[in-house]
């Protein structure tokens, strides 16, 4: 059996590999994105490892609030000057480097910021102590004074700055004019991960960033000391308020936050990868079963002259496995230059990402060679199980017909049943926050079950899709159609390959048309101002921008608003503070329950939900922590507004936060203009108020709309680029089931071509049945689409997702493109019917 085994795998050289391309590209997948995943982590561990490299200890203050709640409300407090001086006594220190940093932003000649897109805008300070230092100059000197600045040599680089031209930097304010007089790198790195850095001399740092004290505190063990013992000793003199690790701990658990927080990207990526494998085991799973049809003959002959059914299964198993290793191993080749094009492909949608070396762990490799058997197996495991049935007396025959698979109550049954277990999982997931992987499992679930149930719808939709063909294409039309309804279970096999795919283009484009629709809409009953005001880099803006844009001619209101997050019972809140006399002019809130007015009074509003969880109501009190988690202040609930409208479950005055926080920059400001003044005649004016503030970005309703649609058909084209590779599996699906039909059907297409139809007849035939295979996969695809689209939107309707949307125009474009998709898929095997020799054809058992 192994002898017969490997001489089945070389005659059939092409199946063999036709078959492995489709665990090429899913391994290829999978093996890309956890190669990716490990040089992001690879990167940032070098990326600290390199800036902390000489530091022995290093001090920060525990921020107890920002680690259970989220960011909190005000700036975060440091390491106060007095800890500094204390731990510099500490027995074991040779030296200390207080650090102050914060953001501080590039801007370019004509006024627009430079970074701040993702990558963070560090200002910070000089090194004093070379030792500790985290840069290295690369040209020219560090800041001495006011006014001069070095600069990342990356950022230096690609903006084309050079030694004494002058920069702008915006810090929390207007724009001031810096000069550069160096550059500088982190160990071998020219930045840091993307990030712009701008280093200001020590006073002016401390001046601008360190009112609440050092970020972090930098410590230098004298010669000979131990790092851990001097870490102890720091740490029971300055208290359990702040934190104290050793550099190497500090570099290991920045690193690991960093990897926490990509950690979502590579889940997304495997996600994208686990949808190619599952088309891929479609493929699989349609190739066995028709080579297993077509070798009726041969596997009767091998239990003739004493196979047992054992050794036939194995027989087929190892051809599977041998697929599955074959495959796994050409996948991990690809995977490298997968993972470079995922890397350009985020950069390409805005998710720039560092451009280091690529790292291939050997727990990837074992991943890859795993993963690739294992999905061949489970696909194969089904025609394996088929091939035994093959009665011995068939090899008797002269046309030993192929097994044919029974359709009865048992498939119906289990279809239903999967079907079932996947809505509830979805409904469990969505509805009863049983969480994403819940989720997932329902999904994979009914498509599984569409997949399995297929076969019972599939002789009448391709019978209706196949109807224009036969009217417009005359008998090889009427002759495509009947092949395609030949064999439902082939046919509805081949198409749910390309129902995957289409299907969640299908999901993505309703959910995307439906958050466009629900947001354009809010913004329609909620906004009524004429302008708003946001940040341009995702961190707030100097106060003084709203000051200048309400000195404008034209403006009648100016209502700016900060945000926050402050913790409610242990959970972290959206928050914002509000003037409640003008914010009532430029945004209309439904409150069902009291008056928003009434925050001015020192009260706070909460949305429905947050309202109905805590379990209160007008004229109870809720606990607010604002700046600390064990300072909570009782506030009475003075209104309740529809969730989701304002985009926070809280607020309160500008005036209360301000007395509970302190001075904090704007987070957002909304302009009325005077009547009479419209939007097309204020612009000019307001966009030169803020001018000198380039954080502050200016947009109109008609902005806010386009803005909202530019991202999220930037996230829709992201989505359609990772999906692309599972529709392009399950094209490849369609051209291999034809191109083995056709085998299969050498003597029908013989006689045929004997009885009159010409090449050209011949290939119109097969085209056509591709296309209807393809548009009875799009069909499929668009009703299970459907399915997704509504029931994500009606779970997510207390999120403000409150529109279900169809995109109709995009969804029939979806359709035909799947029909010239088809049309591309039959090209080979089309070729292939029509070059059959009529004679050795019609000779053909």
């Amino acid at each position: 059996m192994w002898r017969a085994t490997l001489s089945n795998l070389t005659a059939h050289k092409v199946r063999f590999l036709a078959t492995a391309a489709a665990i090429v590209l899913g391994v290829a997948f999978v093996v890309g994105t956890l190669i990716l995943g490990d040089t992001l982590n690879a990167t940032f561990g070098n990326l600290f490892g390199q800036t902390g490299a000489g530091i022995d200890v290093q001090v920060t203050r525990v921020q107890a609030f920002a680690t259970q709640f989220g960011p909190p409300a005000g700036a975060a407090e440091g390491v106060p000057d007095d800890v500094v001086a204390r731990i510099a006594e500490v027995e074991g220190v040779a030296a200390v480097e207080p650090t102050y940093d914060g953001s501080a932003q590039l801007v370019d000649a004509e006024g627009a910021i430079i970074g701040g897109q993702g990558p963070p805008t560090i200002g910070t300070d000089v090194p004093t102590v070379e030792e500790l230092g985290s840069t290295d100059l690369r040209e020219g000197r560090y800041p001495e004074t006011a006014g001069e600045i070095a600069i990342d040599a990356a950022t230096a680089a690609e903006r084309g700055l050079g030694l004494g031209d002058t920069v702008s930097v915006s810090i929390d304010g207007p724009v001031q004019e810096q000069t550069l007089v160096g550059t500088v790198g982190f160990g071998d790195l020219d930045d840091l991960a993307g990030a712009t850095v701008t280093l200001f001399d020590d006073d002016t740092a401390r001046e601008l960033f360190g009112e609440n004290g050092a970020g972090t505190v930098a410590v230098l063990a004298e010669e000979g000391q131990d790092r851990a013992s001097v870490r102890d000793r720091i740490a029971e003199e300055v208290g359990s308020d702040f934190e104290v690790l050793t550099g190497e701990e500090a570099a290991e658990a920045n690193a690991a936050e960093i990897g926490q927080a990509l950690g979502f990207l590579t889940t997304a990526l495997l996600v994208f990868a686990g949808v190619s494998l599952l088309v891929g085991s479609f493929l699989i799973f349609n190739i066995f079963t028709i080579t297993v049809a077509q070798r009726t003959r041969e596997l009767a002959l091998l239990r003739a002259v004493g196979a047992s059914r054992r050794q036939v299964l194995a027989s087929v198993l190892i051809e599977a496995l041998a697929v599955g290793i074959a495959g796994a191993a050409l996948g991990i080749g690809l995977g490298i230059a997968t993972a470079l094009g995922l890397r350009a492909l985020l950069g390409q949608f805005g998710f720039a990402l560092p451009a280091d070396d690529l790292v291939v762990n050997s727990r990837t490799l074992v991943i890859a060679m795993v993963v690739g058997p294992v999905v061949t197996l489970v696909a194969a495991l089904i025609p394996a199980l088929r091939s035994t049935r093959v009665p011995p007396i068939s090899a008797m025959r002269a046309n030993a017909a192929p097994v044919t698979p029974r359709a009865g109550a048992l498939r119906l049954i289990l279809g239903a049943v999967i079907l079932a277990a996947g809505v509830a999982a979805l409904a469990a997931g969505l509805f009863a926050d049983a969480g994403l992987p819940v989720v997932g499992t329902g999904a994979v679930l009914v498509l599984l079950a569409v997949a399995a149930l297929s076969p019972l719808v599939t002789r009448p939709i391709a019978r209706v899709l196949g109807a224009p063909v036969a009217a417009a294409r005359g008998l090889p039309g009427t002759l495509a159609r009947e092949n395609t309804v030949r064999n439902t279970r082939r046919t509805a096999s081949t198409a749910a390959a390309l129902m995957i795919g289409l299907g969640l283009v299908t999901f993505v484009l309703i959910f995307t048309a439906s958050l466009q629709e629900s947001i354009s809409n809010t913004i329609d009953e909620v906004f009524l101002a004429d302008y708003s005001v946001a940040p341009a880099n995702f961190i707030s803006f100097p106060e003084e921008a709203t000051e200048a844009l309400a000195g404008v001619e034209g403006v009648a209101v100016v209502s700016r608003t900060k945000s926050a997050t402050v913790g409610i019972e242990g959970d972290a809140r959206t928050t914002i503070a509000i003037e409640p006399e003008t914010f009532a002019q430029v945004v209309s809130l439904d409150v069902p329950q009291g008056d928003l007015a009434d925050v001015a009074g020192g009260g706070v509003a909460l949305d429905e939900a947050l309202a109905a969880d805590l379990g209160v109501g007008i004229g109870d009190t809720v606990d607010i922590a604002f700046t600390d988690p064990d300072a909570e202040e009782p506030i009475e609930v003075v209104a309740i507004m529809l969730s989701q409208q304002s985009g926070a479950q809280v607020i309160v005055s500008l005036d209360r936060f301000a007395e509970a926080v302190g001075e904090a920059p704007d987070s957002s400001a909304s302009l009325l203009l005077d009547e009479g003044v419209t939007v097309e005649q204020a612009r000019p004016a307001l966009e030169e108020a803020l001018a000198p503030f380039p954080t502050a970005r200016l947009s109109d309703i008609a902005d806010v709309r386009e803005q909202i649609t530019d991202q999220t058909n930037q996230l829709l084209g992201l989505v359609f680029a990772l999906l692309f590779l599972s529709i392009i599996i399950a094209l490849f699906g369609i051209t291999n089931t034809l191109a083995l039909s056709v085998r299969e059907r050498t003597r029908e297409l013989g006689l045929l071509r004997a009885i009159g139809m010409s090449r050209s007849q011949a290939r119109t035939m097969v085209r056509w049945e591709s296309v209807i295979v393809s548009l009875l996969g799009a069909t499929l695809g668009l009703a299970v689409g459907l399915f997704f689209g509504w029931i994500f939107t009606r779970a997510l309707e207390d999120t403000g997702l409150d529109t279900f949307a169809v995109p109709v125009v995009q969804l029939v474009i979806a359709v035909v493109l799947a029909g010239v998709a088809g049309v591309l898929a039959a090209v080979i095997p089309a070729r292939s019917a029509a070059r059959i020799d009529i004679l050795r054809a019609l000779a053909v058992e």
